[in-house]
């Protein structure tokens, strides 16, 4: 067995390679587009396909590991993970990506809540576990389309060798995972899957965190999807390079971010993140009548440093206010708010790209990020108010 450091570091690897595997081919899709001939609709199909599977499995698995313990669900997960990848693989049509993102949303749903709890149960220091989930969450997503995107551009091979590369990973470290300790027992009663609930006490806490995440991944799913879209449409480039570039610049300038304000107090920050998001959007909108590089690369930037700070913020506020017998099951209920900001925006922004055209989609989504915003920073204004004149002191630590 591994020691506690090991375990927790393995652990964190699993949960960035899973993520680096599901979202290799955010870059490729254009490709898969012209080699299928389907068009935007189908492709908002296949993407969201991975939200639809991946939800339930989510709301099931992250009950299931906090009464059974971590290691099988995360057996399971990377299993399905490895064969979503085959798929992709050994693609032959149109069907063949609608199942090799199911089994990739199963295998991300089946993961995501046990290996957050885990990494919080492994944590010796008890403060780098939400850090270090946001990091493989964001880091993994950011490393994916640029992995996907550079060896389809230049190296042979483009719709398989990446997904070669992508099988080493999870395969190693499945081999890894055999050695981590088990960090929850099992219990001698039955487990019976009850309905998501939110401790009353953290409730408020829960919807505003969610919210926060909901909305900042929205727009990182924007930048996974239909971003290489929107650049080709401003600049008339067609790089996959270059598609996976602008995603991997927006994540991995979050995954930087988290490491700078990692501890900050996220009650604080979440605030700052949500308004640089909706700066950020509103300058994607303006980058294409002003035919601005410049704009576009600023608001690309912007968009990551708001992602990062409200992401981090949010997931550190849900597993320290979520109790121990209920981590994962709690951590799960947070993803599925953060997978449904994921999938139902951009489908409704693929839908109406379709009918209005790109740029006309991105200005109602751009409205619609605003306003959400808005209610929000005025909810976690208030919910910071109140804590304020909160007797308790962990109101004033720095987490």
């Amino acid at each position: 067995m591994t020691t506690t450091k090991k375990g927790f570091a393995t652990v964190g690897v699993l949960l960035a390679m899973v993520m680096v595997s599901a979202n290799v081919p955010s870059a490729l899709y254009g490709v898969y587009a012209k080699h299928f001939s389907f068009g935007p609709a189908t492709l908002t199909a296949i993407f969201a396909t991975y939200v639809v599977f991946l939800i339930p499995s989510l709301l099931f698995w992250g009950q299931w590991s906090d009464h059974y313990g971590r290691n099988y669900a995360l057996r399971i997960g990377l299993l399905f993970a490895i064969l979503g990848t085959l798929s992709f693989m050994f693609a032959q049509g149109v069907i063949w990506l609608f199942v090799a993102r199911a089994l990739q949303g199963l295998g991300a749903g089946i993961l995501s809540g046990p290996a957050t709890a885990m990494l919080a149960e492994l944590d010796l220091t008890q403060k780098k576990a939400p850090l270090v989930a946001a990091l493989a969450t964001g880091g993994g997503t950011a490393i994916g389309p640029l992995l996907g995107g550079t060896i389809a551009q230049y190296g042979p091979y483009r719709l398989h060798l990446v997904y070669i590369v992508s099988l080493v990973g999870l395969i190693g470290i499945a081999i890894a995972l055999f050695r981590i300790r088990e960090t929850r027992s099992r219990p001698d009663s039955s487990f019976h899957w009850s309905r998501p609930k939110v401790p009353r006490q953290i409730r408020g806490i829960f919807w505003l965190a969610g919210g926060t995440a909901f909305i900042v991944w929205s727009v990182a799913a924007f930048f996974m999807s239909l971003a290489p879209s929107y650049v080709e449409t401003l600049l008339h480039l067609t790089n996959l390079a270059i598609a996976g570039g602008i995603v991997f610049l927006m994540l991995a300038t979050a995954s930087v971010t988290q490491l700078v304000t990692r501890n900050f107090n996220p009650h604080k920050i979440m605030p700052i993140g949500l308004i640089l998001t909706s700066v950020a959007v509103l300058g994607l909108v303006f980058s294409v009548p002003q035919q601005s590089l410049i704009l576009l690369i600023v608001s690309t930037l912007l968009a990551g440093i708001g992602q990062g700070i409200a992401f981090l913020g949010s997931m550190k506020a849900i597993t320290k206010a979520a109790p121990t017998d209920a981590k994962a099951g709690v951590v799960s209920s947070f993803y599925v708010l953060i997978y449904i900001g994921v999938g139902v925006p951009v489908v409704a922004l693929g839908l109406l790209a379709q009918r209005l055209g790109l740029y006309n989609a991105m200005m109602y989504y751009a409205v619609f990020v605003v306003i959400v915003t808005i209610g929000l920073v005025g909810g976690l204004l208030r919910n910071q108010s109140s804590r304020s004149l909160s007797p308790i002191t962990e109101a004033k630590k720095v987490l």
